[in-house]
């Protein structure tokens, strides 16, 4: 079962040990009386579930000031201790105190703010300690015994994608208000995927698009638009990096919010009630997130939960659902300020649609790869071969020649 795993995530450093748990649970439970008996130790997600990280679920058996052979099972997530590409990728970035700000301080004070009118939902699953020194990590309440689980493949059926994209637009709407109302620690968060170096000039990102366009080159029905491709290509990278910085540029025009970052199918848990139906999806994975336009959670999601056949038949009524709930939500919290307009959201998708471009050019094929294989993370990011053959993926070949078209036709790609 190893080759289903990271590899740096098949043995935990030693400095989560025995004492280490004590200190973690003595916290929690606000006891001075703690004794760990057992530890069992093992990945918590598959490989190319997450990169930006590693993350371990441990299982303790303890005992307290008042009981005996308690079990409680966590989720840690730290920074990488062997040489190579991920700790490079991570080493000078913000992502630790993006999270450790998002789960201490924001969230709580979004789900205060939907509390005030009634609204009991959850935002984020419940962080029981964490540090930057002398190791950066985060430890998280497992939800799995509560009945949550992730997806078993990449995609999210409708009723799943609407909730999510619901807790979103609560999300999104909160932080809008709160923004709006002079609220400066949301746009404290300046450090989306864009401003990870490391991210920006790999193989796999600085490839994407080259590695497209060759294949739209041996697509009859889609070679008419490599000549628009091409000429996109040219600062494609930069128009994104300008996206997801645009709030802080000169007037900057757009639907603002405090953005997830890293909206994709894994990360995401749902949990089902007695009859099979979704009761509830946890959003999970702060890392990423930005003060930046909406609509970039949202083109992201795109691409990375929805089947090709929903992004193209049901996008219009995606972003609409998405929209409305996102305005529902600002009228039940009183807001004072000036509403955005459903259509000013569709004005948005044209705004950033170089970004859609993007994912479908660069992030869609790993998504798809992700649904039939156990794809290496750092293999992809810093091996041009293992990036090519992505572009071979059949399902691949069958939505870019659905939504090229439709591109066209919207005019991204003049």
């Amino acid at each position: 079962m190893a080759d289903s795993y990271n590899k740096d995530e098949l043995e935990a450093p030693g400095w989560l040990n025995k004492p280490f748990f004590e200190g973690v649970l003595k916290k929690c439970e606000n006891t001075d009386v703690i004794v760990v008996n057992d530890i069992k130790m093992s990945p918590a997600t598959a490989k190319g579930d997450h990169y930006a990280s590693v993350m371990f679920r441990a299982t303790l058996n303890y005992d307290s000031k008042t009981a005996k052979g308690l079990t409680k099972s966590l989720i840690i997530k730290t920074m990488p201790q062997v040489e190579g590409h991920k700790m490079d990728f991570l080493k000078e970035s913000y992502i630790f105190e993006t999270e450790i700000a998002m789960y201490s301080k924001t969230i709580p004070m979004f789900e205060a703010e939907l509390r005030k009118i009634g609204d009991n939902t959850i935002l984020g699953a419940k962080a029981l300690y964490h540090s930057l020194t002398p190791q950066k990590c985060i430890i998280f309440e497992d939800i799995v015994p509560l009945g949550y689980q992730t997806l078993s493949t990449r995609t999210a059926d409708m009723e799943q994608s609407k909730s999510a994209l619901l807790k979103l637009a609560k999300w999104h709407a909160v932080s809008y208000k709160l923004a709006a109302e002079g609220d400066t620690s949301l746009t404290d968060y300046k450090h989306g995927i864009f401003s990870l170096k490391e991210f920006e000039t790999s193989t796999f990102v600085q490839n994407g698009m080259k590695q497209f366009i060759a294949k739209c080159e041996t697509i009859e029905e889609l070679k008419q638009y490599v000549p628009k491709l091409q000429a996109l290509e040219k600062d494609l990278l930069k128009r994104c990096h300008q996206s997801f910085e645009s709030y802080f540029q000169p007037n900057a025009k757009g639907i603002f919010v405090l953005c997830h970052g890293d909206f994709h199918s894994k990360n995401m848990m749902f949990k089902k009630n007695s009859k099979g139906e979704n009761e509830d999806v946890m959003l999970v994975d702060f890392q990423l997130c930005y003060f930046g336009p909406a609509i970039l959670d949202i083109i992201y999601g795109l691409y990375t939960i929805l089947t090709g056949d929903v992004r193209k038949n049901h996008l219009e009524e995606i972003i609409h659902y998405y929209s409305s709930n996102f305005i529902e939500t600002l009228h039940k919290l009183n807001f004072k300020g000036s509403f955005p307009k459903i259509s000013e959201f569709f004005i948005e998708l044209l705004r950033h649609s170089h970004f859609e471009i993007f994912m479908m050019s660069t992030f869609l094929p790993v998504f798809y790869a992700f649904e039939t294989e156990v794809i290496d993370p750092e293999e992809l990011m810093t091996s041009e071969g293992a990036g090519k053959s992505l572009y071979n993926n059949e399902r691949y070949i069958e939505d870019v020649k659905r939504m090229l078209p439709i591109m066209h036709n919207r005019g991204y790609l003049d």
